[in-house]
């Protein structure tokens, strides 16, 4: 009877394989977020040159939409243009805000990996505050609602798929 309790414990203690999936790819994800931001805080904004050249690229792409119909698209691309230079003259206000968010996250994926459900909450703020933070440093105007609709249903995808392992976090 003693043996049995404590094979179950341990199938118990086990973490859950989908856990372990999610955790891996939130990994992936923001360690490939914290290394990029911090070679781009590395490397410094853009220069004049750089985003003259990115205005006029972004310039032919609105033409080129323009000219199919899309208008919408189009102005879309246009508030992606000015995000782009609000971010760059920005730069480092931005770069340092997602760097410790990303920091943030990946403690809190790492808490939930050792199962502990503080880690969840840990998540659930990161998300919120990754979605949220790019109005700290560029014009509600100049941000396309799709950008933020995007990254909150991935958040609350994500934010969804950790819930269904809060069981086994203690």
């Amino acid at each position: 009877m003693s043996d049995q309790l404590d094979l179950e414990e341990q199938v118990e203690k086990r973490r859950p394989v989908f856990l372990t999936v999610l955790c891996v790819l939130s990994f992936i994800s923001l360690g490939f977020g914290i290394l990029s931001g911090a070679a781009s805080l590395a490397m410094g904004p853009s220069s004049e040159e750089q985003m003259l050249d990115a205005r006029v690229e972004m310039a032919d792409a609105i033409n080129q939409v323009e000219s199919s119909g899309l208008t919408t698209l189009s102005g879309v691309l246009e508030k992606l243009q000015r995000m782009t230079e609000e971010i760059n003259d920005n730069f480092y206000l931005a770069g340092t805000i997602n760097f410790i968010i990303l920091l943030g996250g990946l403690y809190g994926v790492i808490k939930m990996f050792k199962g502990f459900k503080v880690g969840f909450h840990i998540y659930i703020v990161y998300c919120l505050l990754s979605i949220s933070a790019v109005y700290l440093y560029v014009s509600p105007s100049n941000i396309p609602s799709g950008v933020i609709i995007i990254n909150a249903l991935f958040s609350g995808l994500f934010i969804l798929l950790y819930s269904r392992n809060l069981k086994w976090m203690k």
